[in-house]
């Protein structure tokens, strides 16, 4: 399984948008693991990337004083919990593909669809 990119979870904001981008990759990547080696590669290529998009979306977000930002880094917050568990269940042996699929599902098709469409949209409305 992959995640496909899609027009539709642009942003307007180029800097965000490459970085989504490129998560799709590494998530995608990621999905395609298969040893423990390679997990835990992908597993913190994803993680560093992630944190790093995070602080600057969040940054963004207090720049424009968006209304929703604290929902939204919450919902980051959750993110990087799920990512360490997922790589705790890598270190132990006891990973199922299914929790980095539905991991990465979750991210893509809930959380850029949704919350950060919600920020597209302030964006666009000129906050």
């Amino acid at each position: 399984m992959t995640i496909e990119w899609k027009d539709s979870y642009l942003l307007g904001e180029a800097e965000i948008d490459a970085q989504h981008r490129h998560a799709f990759e590494l998530a995608n990547e990621f999905m395609a693991a298969s040893d423990k080696t390679e997990l835990s590669h992908c597993a913190m290529q994803l993680y560093q990337h992630v944190r790093e998009h995070f602080k600057h979306e969040e940054s963004l977000m207090r720049e424009l004083k968006f209304p929703e930002y604290a929902a939204h880094v919450q919902w980051h917050n959750d993110f990087i919990s799920r990512l360490n568990d997922v790589s705790a269940s890598i270190s132990q042996n006891s990973l199922q593909q299914d929790d980095v699929k539905t991991l990465m599902t979750d991210w893509a098709l809930q959380h850029i669809a949704q919350y950060d469409a919600r920020l597209a949209s302030y964006i666009a409305a000129g906050q």
